[in-house]
């Protein structure tokens, strides 16, 4: 009686696997925030996302935030060479669908990158240390 739920079991478990491995098959992802095709294009859509944040709030007289947009505005801008219009093209799409509300998007994508630059890449901004 063991080995008939201990085959069960391997039964189940071999499935669980075999769907799991097909479903990854399948995904459409790159891999990269907003499907971009590489860590450059990549780069150059968190650069597009602070460069237009960085047009919305300049003169707010926020010394954090402009302190945090500065820190990514400088960790971006060197890993999205020779792809920077593909990033700004791409983040105009994604704010363009209908029912996209570019302001959250933006709150959204700034996010996204912050936390992949740190989590994936290591930077270290100041501006988040709190205070």
């Amino acid at each position: 009686m063991k080995w008939i739920w201990g085959m069960l079991a391997a039964t189940v478990l071999a499935a669980l696997v075999f769907l799991t491995w097909e479903s990854g098959q399948k995904s459409p992802g790159s891999g990269y925030l907003y499907d971009m095709p590489n860590s450059a294009a990549e780069a150059a859509y968190c650069l597009a996302a602070m460069e237009r944040i960085r047009e919305i709030t300049h003169g707010q007289r926020e010394p954090q935030l402009e302190q945090f947009v500065d820190e990514q505005l400088s960790f971006w801008r060197p890993r999205s060479v020779g792809q920077i219009s593909q990033g700004r093209a791409a983040l105009a799409a994604d704010s363009a669908k209908p029912g996209v509300n570019e302001g959250a998007h933006l709150h959204v994508a700034i996010q996204d990158c912050g936390i992949r630059a740190v989590s994936f890449y290591g930077a270290d901004f100041p501006s988040m240390a709190g205070g």
